[in-house]
């Protein structure tokens, strides 16, 4: 891949952005017809956002979404007119280009006849440059990508079709989704310090150009009290992807260590075949519907890894990853079978339930070439062939209970099973180039592999009087994987070993209740209590079963207090503990790892009020602040990775309606972030401020 190719199309794509946005927003200003603004016609538009920030740039930008500096544009913009003749046009839309922000929707129906609806919405997503942070290496000032990391994504989707009665309902699809640009991995790079400790917190970046491609027909026809329905859908899928990782140092951060580059350029073509059926008996209280899909895919990647020093220069280190020219092929065909059926014998009764068999076929290849002369010759040293073929049977089942014959409550239960069994054979060869191949390069195996899968929820809604509402439910899934061994390639043969696992199961119970409280019109608590535990146990050949827990629980109340007429105030408290544990607490000789904590609490205030002798005039505000402190964890053990921070979130606005029809918003937020004892270099304080205004005619 030619990076600076690849910069030029993005900064091609950029500019590509900018034209759609001001086309966009040009139909938007001359796409209705003249009559529009006999109907119905607004729009709001932002003559300036100014965002000033002290710090960090990239984080705040990830974590509001929001460009620093002056943005403005378009903020909202409606219109919809209907013609004599029964032609209803309808389009609405916003434009901020300097932030990449934009939406245009478009709809033209004809009663009777068909519609034509076109969507595009397209946004940017920042994200943050900064890497990880380890206590005993201090700040790390320049622990950075280097790059601007941002995403510019945007999905076009316009469909039409046909409503002409006694004929066929005919529909059309054409969606484009798009990705371009830069953003973080969590495949972080090793920092080391002038002691030789090393740390997994350089951060690491990846390069997107993607584009999807989907055609879809279908049609739709009432046949002998069946409702018919066929559909045809085509995918294409395209990408360009980079992936950079910079090993750092606390001496020289950046430009220390190695580099690592990874291209690949994927791509896909899928067609789905589905057929679907309904009906209805018994007076509509039984409803019936079956469906089956086919499915086909066909796929194939190129990957080349490379690795360089600190100046640029072609390198294979020690566990040298330089990969070139690698490619992979597969093939997937899958037919699925559903089925569905609702019935309601008495009013208070309701009982669903719902079948699935699939068959699923794969077939894959690829060659891994290992270029591990140092510095590299272009002359392979050895190659790895794999070959795999996969054969899958799936069956599900599920069944759904609502009754609400208890005056004031309703109780509802679901039940889904699954089970498959799929045959894995996997073949690995290594084959010699300037040097021998590795015995590591030579496998295979023969795997059956049962999974069964179960999920349970009972719940209910019980409101005991017209203050009291008590909503609650209680699920528990159970995941068992069981791997069969039916060969493998012998231990004398090849240090190679990808058949060691002889199963895992991973049991979830979650519960949650919410209590709601009508004290007045004017005062609404509400509780709210959240619990989930899930266990892994893990069973490798000749080990002992290894069990980790995660669990947390979340506790939220709620409150919403209206004390006069023109004010109203909200408030809400939650806070989530969360732990971690693992076989490593319980090593012996002080090495044991602890049970790690990530507890956070939030505060989240606001409040709206109108001055009664100034209707025209609304005030409004709000402030909310979390902080976490996880930091010391691991201190006594050398692994001080947890996170803590402070972070807090203010804004107030005043809006003034001179006329029913026109508005003047003026606005100001104050947002803060602070690391803590992490010493993250990550912390800002930012001021931003919005104009508005908005007008009907």
């Amino acid at each position: 891949m030619n990076i600076s190719a690849t910069n030029r199309g993005l900064a091609m794509r950029t500019r590509t952005m900018r034209w759609m946005g001001l086309a966009a927003l040009g139909l938007l200003l001359v796409g209705g017809p003249a009559e529009a603004s006999e109907d119905e016609l607004s729009m709001t538009v932002l003559p300036a956002r100014v965002a000033v920030v002290d710090g960090a740039v990239s984080p705040f930008q990830a974590h509001h979404w929001m460009k620093d500096g002056y943005v403005g544009g378009i903020r909202a913009f409606s219109a919809r007119h209907v013609s004599p003749g029964g032609v209803s046009f309808e389009t609405e839309g916003h434009a901020v280009v300097d932030e990449h922000d934009l939406g245009w929707m478009m709809a033209v129906e004809k009663e009777g006849l068909g519609y034509l609806h076109a969507d595009l919405e397209a946004f940017r997503k920042y994200y943050s440059t900064f890497g990880g942070s380890y206590k005993y290496f201090g700040a790390l000032q320049a622990n950075t990508t280097q790059r601007e990391l941002e995403m510019d994504m945007g999905t076009l989707d316009v469909t039409g079709g046909l409503t002409r009665e006694g004929w066929p309902g005919l529909t059309f699809q054409y969606e484009r989704e798009v990705k371009n640009g830069v953003k973080s991995r969590l495949t972080w790079a090793t920092v080391t310090d002038n002691g030789g400790a090393a740390r997994k917190i350089a951060p690491s970046w990846q390069e997107i150009d993607e584009v999807v491609n989907t055609f879809a027909l279908a049609l739709a026809q009432p046949f002998a009290g069946f409702d018919l329905k066929a559909e045809q859908k085509w995918e294409f899928v395209r990408a360009e992807n980079l992936r950079e990782e910079r090993q750092l140092s606390t001496s020289s951060v950046t430009s220390d260590g190695k580099l690592r580059r990874q291209e690949q350029a994927p791509h896909a073509n899928l067609a789905t075949t589905t057929l679907e059926a309904k009906r209805s008996f018994l007076g509509d209280k039984l409803h019936t519907a079956g469906a089956y899909r086919m499915g086909r895919l066909r796929a194939r990647e190129f990957e080349t890894i490379s690795e360089y020093d600190a100046n640029g220069n072609p390198r294979s280190f020690s566990n040298a990853e330089n990969k070139p020219n690698n490619r992979a092929d597969s093939t997937y065909r899958s037919h699925t079978w559903t089925g569905h059926a609702a019935v309601t014998p008495w009013p208070w009764l309701q009982v669903a339930t719902k079948l699935k068999a699939e068959v699923v076929r794969r077939e894959g290849n690829s060659t891994y070439r290992q270029e591990s002369t140092d510095p590299p010759d272009t002359t392979i040293n050895s190659t790895i062939v794999s070959d795999t073929k996969n054969a899958a049977a799936r069956f599900g089942e599920g069944v759904t209970l609502r009754f609400t014959g208890i005056p004031r409550t309703a109780l509802y239960s679901e039940l889904e099973f699954e089970q498959s069994r799929v045959r894995l054979r996997e073949d690995r060869k290594g084959v010699a180039g300037q040097s021998s191949p590795s015995s590591n390069d030579v496998f295979n195996r023969t795997t059956i592999t049962h999974l069964q899968r179960g999920t349970g929820t009972v719940g209910a809604r019980i409101t005991p009087t017209a203050r009291v509402d008590v909503t609650s439910h209680l699920r528990r899934r159970v995941y068992v994987t069981d791997y069969d061994d039916q060969s493998e390639t012998s231990p004398g043969s090849t240090t190679a070993k990808s058949a060691f696992f002889d199963g895992q199961t991973i049991t979830t119970n979650e519960f949650m209740t919410r209590v709601a409280y009508k004290v007045a019109r004017w005062l609404k608590p509400a509780l709210r209590y959240q619990f989930r535990n899930e266990d892994y146990a893990t069973r490798a050949e000749n080990q002992a079963i290894t069990k980790t827990l995660m669990q947390s629980h979340i506790y939220t109340a709620d409150l919403l207090w209206q004390p006069a007429e023109p004010l109203v105030m909200t408030g809400s408290f939650s806070r989530q503990t969360a732990v971690t544990s693992t076989p490593a607490r319980y090593a012996a000789g002080g090495s044991n790892t602890p049970a790690f904590n990530a507890d956070v609490n939030t505060w989240l205030l606001s409040a709206d009020y109108t001055p009664p002798r100034h209707p025209s005039l609304a005030l409004s505000g709000s402030a909310q602040y979390s902080v976490a402190d996880n930091f010391n964890d691991f201190s006594a053990v050398g692994l001080p990775l947890g996170e803590t921070f402070d972070r807090l979130d203010l804004t107030s606005g005043i809006t003034w309606s001179p006329v029913g029809d026109s508005s003047l918003k003026a606005e100001y937020a104050f947002y803060h972030y602070n690391g803590g004892g992490a010493e993250e270099p990550g912390d800002y304080n930012a001021h931003v401020i919005w104009l508005e205004a908005a007008k009907k005619f």
